[in-house]
Protein backbone atom coordinates (compact mmCIF):
# COMPACT_ATOMS: atom_id res chain seq x y z
CA UNK A 1 0.00 0.00 0.00
CA UNK A 2 1.34 3.37 -1.02
CA UNK A 3 2.00 5.98 1.56
CA UNK A 4 1.04 9.83 1.29
CA UNK A 5 4.37 10.17 2.93
CA UNK A 6 6.55 8.20 0.00
CA UNK A 7 8.82 10.40 -2.42
CA UNK A 8 7.03 10.28 -5.69
CA UNK A 9 8.02 11.07 -9.49
CA UNK A 10 5.76 11.33 -12.83
CA UNK A 11 6.59 12.15 -16.46
CA UNK A 12 3.97 15.40 -16.65
CA UNK A 13 4.70 15.21 -20.43
CA UNK A 14 3.26 13.06 -22.98
CA UNK A 15 5.72 9.79 -23.77
CA UNK A 16 7.41 10.09 -27.45
CA UNK A 17 9.07 12.46 -29.56
CA UNK A 18 8.68 16.04 -28.35
CA UNK A 19 10.97 19.34 -27.74
CA UNK A 20 10.57 19.35 -23.94
CA UNK A 21 10.21 16.63 -21.51
CA UNK A 22 8.62 17.75 -17.88
CA UNK A 23 9.65 15.68 -15.25
CA UNK A 24 7.79 16.77 -11.91
CA UNK A 25 8.87 14.88 -8.36
CA UNK A 26 7.51 15.62 -4.72
CA UNK A 27 7.96 15.17 -1.09
CA UNK A 28 10.32 15.47 1.50
CA UNK A 29 13.58 14.34 -0.33
CA UNK A 30 13.07 16.94 -3.30
CA UNK A 31 16.24 19.17 -1.80
CA UNK A 32 18.41 16.30 -1.74
CA UNK A 33 17.74 15.25 -4.89
CA UNK A 34 18.60 18.61 -6.34
CA UNK A 35 22.03 18.48 -5.02
CA UNK A 36 22.46 14.54 -5.57
CA UNK A 37 21.28 14.49 -9.20
CA UNK A 38 22.68 18.05 -10.49
CA UNK A 39 25.77 17.93 -8.16
CA UNK A 40 25.05 21.20 -6.20
CA UNK A 41 25.83 21.73 -2.72
CA UNK A 42 23.61 25.02 -2.13
CA UNK A 43 20.16 25.01 -1.46
CA UNK A 44 18.56 26.63 -4.73
CA UNK A 45 16.38 29.69 -4.95
CA UNK A 46 12.95 28.94 -4.74
CA UNK A 47 10.55 29.36 -7.83
CA UNK A 48 13.35 30.19 -9.96
CA UNK A 49 14.56 28.55 -12.62
CA UNK A 50 18.22 26.69 -12.95
CA UNK A 51 20.36 25.92 -15.56
CA UNK A 52 21.92 22.50 -14.68
CA UNK A 53 23.73 18.97 -15.64
CA UNK A 54 21.76 16.08 -14.81
CA UNK A 55 23.97 12.94 -13.65
CA UNK A 56 23.76 9.39 -12.86
CA UNK A 57 26.54 6.86 -12.03
CA UNK A 58 29.16 10.03 -12.76
CA UNK A 59 27.54 9.95 -16.58
CA UNK A 60 25.94 12.89 -17.94
CA UNK A 61 22.23 12.32 -18.40
CA UNK A 62 21.15 16.04 -20.17
CA UNK A 63 21.31 19.79 -19.43
CA UNK A 64 17.99 20.40 -17.71
CA UNK A 65 16.37 23.85 -16.61
CA UNK A 66 15.23 22.70 -12.80
CA UNK A 67 12.93 25.10 -10.84
CA UNK A 68 12.36 24.18 -7.09
CA UNK A 69 9.33 24.71 -5.04
CA UNK A 70 9.43 25.49 -1.65
CA UNK A 71 6.52 23.54 0.86
CA UNK A 72 3.93 24.99 1.05
CA UNK A 73 4.09 27.44 -2.21
CA UNK A 74 3.99 24.53 -4.26
CA UNK A 75 0.93 22.41 -6.16
CA UNK A 76 0.99 19.87 -3.97
CA UNK A 77 1.61 21.59 -0.82
CA UNK A 78 5.33 19.81 -0.53
CA UNK A 79 8.20 20.52 -1.56
CA UNK A 80 8.17 19.95 -5.73
CA UNK A 81 11.29 19.77 -8.40
CA UNK A 82 10.00 20.23 -12.05
CA UNK A 83 12.38 19.28 -14.98
CA UNK A 84 13.05 20.05 -18.11
CA UNK A 85 14.88 17.94 -19.82
CA UNK A 86 15.36 17.57 -23.82
CA UNK A 87 12.36 15.68 -25.60
CA UNK A 88 12.87 11.51 -26.22
CA UNK A 89 11.72 8.81 -24.51
CA UNK A 90 15.30 7.98 -23.89
CA UNK A 91 16.43 11.00 -21.56
CA UNK A 92 13.25 11.11 -19.98
CA UNK A 93 13.41 6.86 -18.34
CA UNK A 94 16.84 7.83 -17.71
CA UNK A 95 16.45 10.74 -15.86
CA UNK A 96 13.25 9.01 -14.31
CA UNK A 97 15.78 5.92 -13.54
CA UNK A 98 17.95 8.21 -11.46
CA UNK A 99 15.44 10.06 -9.41
CA UNK A 100 13.81 6.87 -8.38
CA UNK A 101 17.43 6.09 -7.16
CA UNK A 102 16.77 8.27 -4.59
CA UNK A 103 14.20 6.32 -2.78
CA UNK A 104 11.60 8.26 -5.63
CA UNK A 105 8.63 6.07 -6.33
CA UNK A 106 6.44 6.09 -9.59
CA UNK A 107 3.17 8.00 -8.83
CA UNK A 108 0.17 6.61 -9.16
CA UNK A 109 -2.43 8.19 -11.73
CA UNK A 110 -4.17 11.37 -10.26
CA UNK A 111 -1.59 11.40 -7.34
CA UNK A 112 -0.11 14.45 -7.42
CA UNK A 113 -3.86 16.30 -7.48
CA UNK A 114 -4.28 13.99 -5.20
CA UNK A 115 -1.48 15.62 -2.55
CA UNK A 116 -2.92 18.73 -3.20
CA UNK A 117 -6.51 17.98 -2.23
CA UNK A 118 -5.01 16.09 1.23
CA UNK A 119 -2.67 18.91 1.74
CA UNK A 120 -5.42 21.83 1.81
CA UNK A 121 -4.18 23.52 -1.97
CA UNK A 122 -7.52 22.71 -3.31
CA UNK A 123 -10.70 20.71 -2.19
CA UNK A 124 -12.73 18.15 -3.71
CA UNK A 125 -14.77 19.83 -6.44
CA UNK A 126 -11.37 21.95 -7.64
CA UNK A 127 -9.62 18.88 -7.86
CA UNK A 128 -12.35 16.76 -9.65
CA UNK A 129 -11.94 19.20 -12.92
CA UNK A 130 -8.59 19.08 -12.63
CA UNK A 131 -8.76 15.69 -14.58
CA UNK A 132 -11.81 17.85 -17.00
CA UNK A 133 -10.34 20.42 -17.87
CA UNK A 134 -6.72 17.89 -19.02
CA UNK A 135 -9.61 15.98 -20.78
CA UNK A 136 -11.40 19.10 -22.17
CA UNK A 137 -12.18 18.65 -26.07
CA UNK A 138 -13.41 22.18 -26.26
CA UNK A 139 -12.84 25.83 -25.42
CA UNK A 140 -15.80 26.01 -23.34
CA UNK A 141 -15.07 23.07 -21.12
CA UNK A 142 -12.01 24.03 -20.98
CA UNK A 143 -13.10 27.87 -19.90
CA UNK A 144 -15.30 26.27 -16.99
CA UNK A 145 -13.07 23.83 -15.78
CA UNK A 146 -10.44 26.23 -15.10
CA UNK A 147 -13.11 28.78 -13.59
CA UNK A 148 -13.41 25.54 -11.01
CA UNK A 149 -10.51 24.92 -10.55
CA UNK A 150 -10.11 28.43 -8.94
CA UNK A 151 -13.16 28.19 -6.89
CA UNK A 152 -16.09 29.49 -8.63
CA UNK A 153 -18.24 26.71 -7.79
CA UNK A 154 -16.92 26.18 -4.47
CA UNK A 155 -17.69 29.38 -3.97
CA UNK A 156 -21.75 29.32 -5.29
CA UNK A 157 -21.31 26.11 -3.01
CA UNK A 158 -19.92 28.19 0.13
CA UNK A 159 -22.81 30.73 -0.40
CA UNK A 160 -25.43 27.94 -0.18
CA UNK A 161 -24.08 26.39 2.87
CA UNK A 162 -23.73 30.44 4.84
CA UNK A 163 -27.43 30.44 4.20
CA UNK A 164 -28.58 27.36 5.80
CA UNK A 165 -25.83 27.74 8.48
CA UNK A 166 -27.66 31.22 9.52
CA UNK A 167 -30.98 29.67 9.62
CA UNK A 168 -29.33 26.83 11.95
CA UNK A 169 -27.90 29.54 14.03
CA UNK A 170 -31.47 31.14 14.13
CA UNK A 171 -33.18 27.95 15.22
CA UNK A 172 -31.21 27.11 17.61
CA UNK A 173 -31.48 30.77 19.19
CA UNK A 174 -35.17 30.23 19.61
CA UNK A 175 -35.18 26.78 20.54
CA UNK A 176 -32.61 28.05 23.32
CA UNK A 177 -33.95 31.35 24.63
CA UNK A 178 -37.64 31.32 23.12
CA UNK A 179 -39.86 28.66 24.78
CA UNK A 180 -42.85 31.15 23.52
CA UNK A 181 -44.76 29.74 20.37
CA UNK A 182 -43.68 30.98 17.06
CA UNK A 183 -45.11 34.00 16.38
CA UNK A 184 -47.00 34.66 12.74
CA UNK A 185 -43.90 37.12 11.61
CA UNK A 186 -40.86 35.04 12.85
CA UNK A 187 -43.13 31.78 10.82
CA UNK A 188 -43.03 34.21 8.32
CA UNK A 189 -39.65 35.02 8.60
CA UNK A 190 -38.38 31.33 8.51
CA UNK A 191 -40.25 30.71 5.40
CA UNK A 192 -38.83 33.55 3.51
CA UNK A 193 -35.03 32.66 4.82
CA UNK A 194 -36.19 28.50 3.41
CA UNK A 195 -37.38 30.12 -0.16
CA UNK A 196 -34.19 32.18 -0.36
CA UNK A 197 -31.97 29.62 0.20
CA UNK A 198 -33.92 26.89 -1.94
CA UNK A 199 -33.49 29.77 -4.88
CA UNK A 200 -29.97 29.86 -4.21
CA UNK A 201 -29.46 26.24 -4.90
CA UNK A 202 -32.41 26.00 -7.82
CA UNK A 203 -30.25 28.87 -9.25
CA UNK A 204 -26.68 27.49 -9.05
CA UNK A 205 -28.32 24.22 -10.98
CA UNK A 206 -29.83 26.18 -12.87
CA UNK A 207 -26.58 28.24 -14.32
CA UNK A 208 -24.77 24.37 -13.81
CA UNK A 209 -24.58 22.07 -16.67
CA UNK A 210 -22.73 18.50 -17.10
CA UNK A 211 -19.97 17.82 -19.77
CA UNK A 212 -21.50 14.74 -21.13
CA UNK A 213 -24.53 16.10 -21.82
CA UNK A 214 -23.03 17.65 -24.72
CA UNK A 215 -24.19 20.80 -24.01
CA UNK A 216 -20.78 22.75 -24.58
CA UNK A 217 -21.58 21.38 -28.09
CA UNK A 218 -23.14 23.59 -30.87
CA UNK A 219 -25.96 21.28 -32.70
CA UNK A 220 -26.42 22.33 -36.04
CA UNK A 221 -28.89 20.32 -38.59
CA UNK A 222 -29.72 20.50 -42.41
CA UNK A 223 -33.64 20.52 -42.40
CA UNK A 224 -35.78 20.03 -45.42
CA UNK A 225 -38.09 17.98 -47.89
CA UNK A 226 -36.26 14.87 -49.73
CA UNK A 227 -34.08 15.21 -52.53
CA UNK A 228 -33.45 19.19 -52.10
CA UNK A 229 -29.72 18.38 -51.62
CA UNK A 230 -28.94 18.16 -47.88
CA UNK A 231 -26.53 15.39 -47.66
CA UNK A 232 -24.69 16.71 -50.82
CA UNK A 233 -24.35 20.12 -48.49
CA UNK A 234 -23.49 17.71 -45.04
CA UNK A 235 -20.60 16.69 -47.66
CA UNK A 236 -19.32 19.96 -48.59
CA UNK A 237 -19.21 21.23 -44.92
CA UNK A 238 -17.15 18.61 -43.45
CA UNK A 239 -14.95 18.77 -46.79
CA UNK A 240 -15.92 14.87 -47.33
CA UNK A 241 -18.22 12.35 -48.05
CA UNK A 242 -20.09 11.21 -44.90
CA UNK A 243 -23.49 10.88 -46.68
CA UNK A 244 -24.88 8.77 -48.91
CA UNK A 245 -25.84 10.71 -51.86
CA UNK A 246 -28.62 9.83 -54.76
CA UNK A 247 -31.07 11.58 -57.04
CA UNK A 248 -33.47 8.61 -55.39
CA UNK A 249 -35.77 10.39 -53.22
CA UNK A 250 -35.67 9.16 -49.45
CA UNK A 251 -32.29 7.71 -49.63
CA UNK A 252 -31.33 9.31 -46.28
CA UNK A 253 -33.80 7.59 -44.34
CA UNK A 254 -32.29 8.38 -40.45
CA UNK A 255 -29.64 11.26 -38.86
CA UNK A 256 -25.92 11.02 -40.09
CA UNK A 257 -24.07 12.62 -37.69
CA UNK A 258 -20.51 14.54 -37.37
CA UNK A 259 -18.17 16.32 -35.28
CA UNK A 260 -15.66 18.95 -35.99
CA UNK A 261 -14.21 22.09 -34.37
CA UNK A 262 -15.54 26.06 -35.65
CA UNK A 263 -13.74 28.66 -33.38
CA UNK A 264 -12.56 26.35 -31.22
CA UNK A 265 -15.67 24.56 -30.10
CA UNK A 266 -17.16 21.49 -30.88
CA UNK A 267 -20.02 21.43 -33.39
CA UNK A 268 -22.25 18.34 -34.05
CA UNK A 269 -23.68 18.60 -37.82
CA UNK A 270 -26.42 16.06 -38.25
CA UNK A 271 -28.18 15.13 -41.92
CA UNK A 272 -31.38 14.75 -41.31
CA UNK A 273 -34.10 12.72 -43.27
CA UNK A 274 -36.16 14.63 -45.69
CA UNK A 275 -39.37 15.11 -44.59
CA UNK A 276 -42.29 14.06 -46.66
CA UNK A 277 -45.53 11.40 -46.37
CA UNK A 278 -44.53 7.82 -46.50
CA UNK A 279 -46.15 4.30 -45.55
CA UNK A 280 -42.28 3.07 -45.17
CA UNK A 281 -41.88 2.00 -41.76
CA UNK A 282 -38.14 2.75 -41.73
CA UNK A 283 -38.01 5.97 -42.98
CA UNK A 284 -41.21 6.40 -41.12
CA UNK A 285 -38.67 6.53 -38.20
CA UNK A 286 -36.41 8.40 -39.48
CA UNK A 287 -38.35 11.38 -40.02
CA UNK A 288 -39.71 11.27 -36.49
CA UNK A 289 -35.93 11.32 -35.56
CA UNK A 290 -35.92 14.16 -37.53
CA UNK A 291 -38.27 16.17 -35.75
CA UNK A 292 -36.88 14.89 -32.53
CA UNK A 293 -32.95 16.32 -33.70
CA UNK A 294 -34.82 19.74 -34.91
CA UNK A 295 -35.96 19.91 -31.44
CA UNK A 296 -32.49 19.71 -29.90
CA UNK A 297 -30.80 21.79 -32.15
CA UNK A 298 -29.01 25.73 -31.82
CA UNK A 299 -28.75 26.25 -35.27
CA UNK A 300 -31.27 25.23 -38.63
CA UNK A 301 -29.99 25.12 -42.06
CA UNK A 302 -33.13 24.96 -43.78
CA UNK A 303 -32.18 23.92 -47.28
CA UNK A 304 -35.00 24.14 -50.49
CA UNK A 305 -34.21 23.70 -54.27
CA UNK A 306 -36.91 25.56 -54.67
CA UNK A 307 -38.68 28.40 -52.36
CA UNK A 308 -37.08 28.28 -49.06
CA UNK A 309 -39.63 31.31 -48.01
CA UNK A 310 -42.65 28.92 -49.04
CA UNK A 311 -41.27 25.55 -47.83
CA UNK A 312 -40.27 26.55 -44.17
CA UNK A 313 -44.06 27.73 -43.78
CA UNK A 314 -44.99 23.69 -42.70
CA UNK A 315 -41.67 23.49 -40.25
CA UNK A 316 -42.48 27.14 -38.88
CA UNK A 317 -44.27 25.58 -35.71
CA UNK A 318 -41.56 23.84 -34.71
CA UNK A 319 -38.59 25.71 -35.89
CA UNK A 320 -39.74 29.13 -34.80
CA UNK A 321 -37.08 29.51 -31.89
CA UNK A 322 -34.75 28.41 -33.65
CA UNK A 323 -32.15 30.08 -35.71
CA UNK A 324 -32.64 29.67 -38.75
CA UNK A 325 -30.21 30.16 -41.94
CA UNK A 326 -32.38 29.86 -45.36
CA UNK A 327 -30.66 27.70 -48.21
CA UNK A 328 -31.57 27.64 -51.78
CA UNK A 329 -29.69 24.96 -53.07
CA UNK A 330 -28.85 23.89 -56.82
CA UNK A 331 -27.85 27.19 -57.92
CA UNK A 332 -26.10 25.33 -61.07
CA UNK A 333 -29.50 24.12 -62.50
CA UNK A 334 -30.55 25.88 -65.70
CA UNK A 335 -33.62 28.05 -65.12
CA UNK A 336 -32.50 28.34 -61.08
CA UNK A 337 -33.59 31.99 -59.71
CA UNK A 338 -32.30 33.46 -56.55
CA UNK A 339 -34.88 33.72 -53.28
CA UNK A 340 -34.72 37.00 -51.44
CA UNK A 341 -33.43 35.99 -47.80
CA UNK A 342 -32.55 32.65 -48.70
CA UNK A 343 -28.19 32.08 -49.52
CA UNK A 344 -27.75 30.68 -53.12
CA UNK A 345 -25.64 27.43 -53.39
CA UNK A 346 -24.56 24.29 -54.84
CA UNK A 347 -22.69 22.01 -53.68
CA UNK A 348 -21.80 20.67 -56.95
CA UNK A 349 -20.24 24.42 -58.47
CA UNK A 350 -19.72 25.36 -55.15
CA UNK A 351 -20.91 28.45 -55.15
CA UNK A 352 -22.00 29.67 -51.74
CA UNK A 353 -20.52 27.21 -49.94
CA UNK A 354 -17.47 28.89 -47.97
CA UNK A 355 -20.28 32.34 -47.44
CA UNK A 356 -22.73 29.78 -45.95
CA UNK A 357 -18.95 28.30 -43.69
CA UNK A 358 -18.14 32.19 -42.41
CA UNK A 359 -22.24 32.60 -41.17
CA UNK A 360 -21.69 29.05 -39.70
CA UNK A 361 -18.51 30.54 -38.05
CA UNK A 362 -20.26 33.74 -37.09
CA UNK A 363 -23.39 31.97 -35.09
CA UNK A 364 -20.91 29.48 -33.63
CA UNK A 365 -18.90 32.47 -32.48
CA UNK A 366 -22.39 34.04 -30.94
CA UNK A 367 -23.31 30.45 -29.44
CA UNK A 368 -20.44 30.64 -27.18
CA UNK A 369 -21.34 34.00 -26.13
CA UNK A 370 -24.71 33.30 -25.18
CA UNK A 371 -23.68 29.79 -23.29
CA UNK A 372 -20.95 31.75 -21.63
CA UNK A 373 -24.18 34.26 -20.26
CA UNK A 374 -26.21 31.06 -19.76
CA UNK A 375 -23.66 28.75 -17.97
CA UNK A 376 -21.32 29.83 -14.83
CA UNK A 377 -20.63 26.18 -13.68
CA UNK A 378 -19.31 22.75 -15.15
CA UNK A 379 -20.38 19.89 -13.07
CA UNK A 380 -20.09 16.17 -12.63
CA UNK A 381 -23.03 13.88 -12.12
CA UNK A 382 -21.76 13.60 -8.42
CA UNK A 383 -22.34 17.14 -7.46
CA UNK A 384 -25.58 17.37 -9.34
CA UNK A 385 -26.66 14.66 -7.05
CA UNK A 386 -25.75 16.66 -4.01
CA UNK A 387 -26.87 19.68 -5.27
CA UNK A 388 -30.64 17.48 -6.01
CA UNK A 389 -30.60 16.25 -2.68
CA UNK A 390 -29.68 19.89 -0.68
CA UNK A 391 -32.43 20.74 -2.61
CA UNK A 392 -34.92 18.01 -1.61
CA UNK A 393 -34.28 18.61 2.30
CA UNK A 394 -34.91 22.03 2.24
CA UNK A 395 -38.47 21.51 -0.06
CA UNK A 396 -39.46 18.86 2.48
CA UNK A 397 -38.45 21.00 4.97
CA UNK A 398 -40.30 24.04 4.26
CA UNK A 399 -43.42 22.05 3.21
CA UNK A 400 -43.09 20.37 7.05
CA UNK A 401 -42.43 23.62 8.48
CA UNK A 402 -45.99 25.14 7.13
CA UNK A 403 -47.53 21.89 7.72
CA UNK A 404 -46.80 21.89 11.67
CA UNK A 405 -45.65 25.30 12.59
CA UNK A 406 -42.95 23.60 14.56
CA UNK A 407 -38.81 24.55 13.88
CA UNK A 408 -38.23 20.90 15.42
CA UNK A 409 -38.87 19.49 11.99
CA UNK A 410 -36.38 22.02 10.31
CA UNK A 411 -33.55 21.02 12.34
CA UNK A 412 -32.71 17.43 10.62
CA UNK A 413 -33.45 18.22 7.41
CA UNK A 414 -31.07 21.37 7.23
CA UNK A 415 -28.73 19.33 8.64
CA UNK A 416 -28.58 16.92 6.33
CA UNK A 417 -28.87 19.67 3.64
CA UNK A 418 -25.38 20.93 5.30
CA UNK A 419 -23.78 17.55 5.31
CA UNK A 420 -24.24 16.82 1.85
CA UNK A 421 -23.20 20.66 0.89
CA UNK A 422 -20.20 19.46 2.98
CA UNK A 423 -19.39 16.29 0.53
CA UNK A 424 -19.17 19.04 -2.49
CA UNK A 425 -15.38 19.94 -1.38
CA UNK A 426 -14.76 17.43 1.55
CA UNK A 427 -12.51 15.12 2.68
CA UNK A 428 -15.92 12.62 3.61
CA UNK A 429 -16.45 12.55 0.04
CA UNK A 430 -13.31 11.37 -1.12
CA UNK A 431 -13.22 8.75 1.63
CA UNK A 432 -16.52 7.37 0.69
CA UNK A 433 -15.45 7.29 -3.37
CA UNK A 434 -12.69 5.86 -2.68
CA UNK A 435 -9.42 7.59 -2.84
CA UNK A 436 -7.45 7.57 -6.21
CA UNK A 437 -10.22 6.78 -8.13
CA UNK A 438 -11.51 10.52 -7.94
CA UNK A 439 -7.96 11.74 -9.69
CA UNK A 440 -7.10 9.58 -12.67
CA UNK A 441 -5.20 10.40 -15.01
CA UNK A 442 -2.89 13.46 -13.32
CA UNK A 443 0.74 13.49 -13.67
CA UNK A 444 1.12 9.72 -14.96
CA UNK A 445 4.31 7.71 -14.35
CA UNK A 446 5.91 6.95 -17.69
CA UNK A 447 5.16 3.30 -17.32
CA UNK A 448 1.99 1.97 -15.37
Amino acid sequence: MYSAQDNIVALATIPGRSALNVIRCSGRSCLLLYKELFKQKKDPRPNYVHLKTAFFNEKTIDQCMVTFYKNPKSYTGENMLEISSHGGSVIATKIIQAIESFSFRPASPGEFTYRSFINGKMNLAQAEFVKTAIDSNNSLDSFFSIKNIEGSFSGQVDGVSTEIKNILTYMEHELDFNEDEIDFETQKTYIKKINKTIHLVEKTKSLSYLASDNKSSVLISLVGKTNVGKSSLFNKILGYERSIVTSKRGTTRDTVEADFVINNINVRLVDTAGIRKTKETVEKKGISRTYKTIQDSDIILFVDDYSPAKSILSFSKIIQDKKTLLIKSKSDLKGYTKEKNALSISSKSEEGIKTLIKKLNKEVANYKEVFIDSYRFLINNRQKNILESVSDYLKEALVSYKNTNDIVVLAPLFHQAHLFLLLVGSLQALLLRGCMRVFPGHCCPLTQ
